[in-house]
């Protein structure tokens, strides 16, 4: 079992996808049906206005310093599949849609992203497959040059299968097929713990190079789960309000028309110490 601890209260519309910001961005953010955008913080509290462009999905987030000014990106793409980052930071009412430059495939159908791994080398990380060509997975790294943001494919994979999920360790991307239909990863002091969803309303974790194990999620005294989830998200930064070894999102409905983002603890899994091989002579 993982507790879930918190929610939001009832939103205006289904959670279409949600992205998490790591690192000091003590922020997520929440894309509606309807195709607009929101920013929460960890308390589940509405910290900006929704916005008014079309939005399909969110990835992972980050804080990040952009022409000398700190702000929390989150990638995601825009209702006709181009790769896009919403912009929040310096006191604005919404999130900010900005354009990266770079060539795109087609249009995207998924995506994931990530922190890169040396922060001196990009600003982030994209992974994304297109409704053209739905088994191959494009990564690359989003790069600040000439006052605008852009994004270069590095390197690009097959899969078994149309892709389903993908996500960013290092600077590798993993793809996943059905019956996965959302993946996201929980990094914390040098480990990696990978999180699935299969359309059950339960989460498969695994360690490492360990096989996923089933949980189970428990209801909190006012908090509800969704049966379904319509979208998930983590991070293993450590957060205030509970969090300590960082939180799981997930986005469905509860009943009727009562649309929540619910935070799970994963501590049990995140903060568990690490087995060392006890040595052999």
């Amino acid at each position: 079992m993982l507790p879930a601890v918190w929610s939001t209260r009832q939103l205006d519309s289904p959670v279409a996808s949600i992205g998490v910001a790591g690192g000091a961005g003590s922020t997520f953010a929440v894309a509606y049906d309807d195709g607009s955008v929101q920013i929460f913080d960890f308390d589940g509290e509405r910290i900006t206005e929704t916005t008014g462009e079309g939005t399909r999905a969110l990835a992972e987030g980050r804080y990040a310093m952009l022409a000398g000014t700190p702000v929390t990106i989150f990638p995601g793409i825009d209702a006709e599949g181009s790769l896009k980052v919403w912009i929040y930071g310096g006191g604005v009412a919404a999130p900010i849609q900005y354009d990266l430059q770079g060539d795109q495939t087609g249009p995207a159908a998924g995506l994931c992203a990530a922190p890169p791994a040396d922060d001196a080398d990009s600003i982030h990380r994209i992974a994304y497959w297109t409704e053209t060509e739905p088994a191959t997975l494009y990564n690359g790294a989003v790069r600040e040059a000439g006052g605008e943001l852009v994004f270069e494919v590095e390197d690009e994979q097959s899969a078994d299968g149309p892709i389903t999920a993908c996500i960013i360790s290092g600077d590798a991307a993993t793809a996943f097929t059905d019956p996965v239909d959302a993946a996201a990863s929980l990094r914390r002091l040098g480990r990696e713990t990978l999180i699935l969803s299969e359309g059950n309303g339960r989460l498969k974790l695994a360690v490492g190079e360990s096989e996923p194990a089933s949980f189970d999620i428990r209801e909190g005294i006012t908090v509800e789960v969704p049966s379904m989830f319509t979208s998930l998200a983590a991070t293993g930064d450590a957060r205030g309000g509970g969090y300590p070894g960082g939180v799981i999102i997930v986005g469905g409905t509860v009943s009727g028309d009562d649309h929540r983002v619910v935070m799970i603890d994963p501590s049990r899994i995140t903060m568990s110490p690490i087995e060392v091989p006890t040595a052999t002579e």
